[in-house]
């Protein structure tokens, strides 16, 4: 796991997931080795691996938010706005003060036709989180009415998970979340 963590830290995105299948085929049981395998996936623009990845390791450890937010994330980039908008409810049951999922979820109801749940939830997090750009743009985009344009939505993509080589051991480090906007 460490070693796979190291790769996957580095960039090295084929050896990580190669080291994390090996592990969750050792030890099918290990959540995070499925997870990690996904994330590898992920950053290979697999999204279909990655979404398998993660929706096993949800069945062995539905409690960790970010697993939603990858498998989201994923689903997001395979136009499969309804299932990416529930794995953000589930992610937010877990994680109720995280904006990004927040804002994510309001994405995908907008792309996928809900304007109505979209508005609601933009108007919240407007209300809620002041000076939030993103929310703001997008509520102006859904209160226009016009249908959103394929290929021109921005969702926040969340990639916290970095991880950094100690001594003794793999620690997440807490300072090195990188949080950007990708565009679709």
């Amino acid at each position: 796991m460490e070693e796979g963590r190291s790769m996957l830290d580095a960039g090295f995105y084929v050896v990580s997931m190669q080291i994390f299948s090996r592990v969750a085929g050792l030890k099918p049981n290990m959540y995070e080795a499925w997870y990690l395998s996904g994330l590898s996936k992920y950053h290979l623009d697999d999204f279909e691996g990655a979404e398998e990845d993660c929706t096993a390791a949800i069945k062995l450890n539905p409690y960790v938010a970010d697993i939603f937010d990858t498998r989201a994330m994923s689903r997001i980039h395979e136009e499969k706005y309804d299932s990416a908008a529930v794995d953000y409810t589930r992610a937010l049951d877990i994680n109720p003060d995280n904006r990004t999922y927040w804002f994510n979820r309001a994405y995908c109801y907008y792309y996928a036709g809900q304007n109505r749940l979209a508005r609601q939830q933009l108007e919240y997090m407007t209300a809620r989180w002041k000076n939030f750009t993103q929310a703001e743009t997008l509520l102006r985009e859904v209160r226009s009415g016009r249908p959103p344009q394929k290929g021109k939505g921005r969702w926040i993509e969340n990639r916290r998970t970095r991880f950094v080589v100690n001594k003794n051991n793999l620690k997440l480090h807490p300072s090195s979340p990188l949080s950007h906007i990708q565009g679709k």
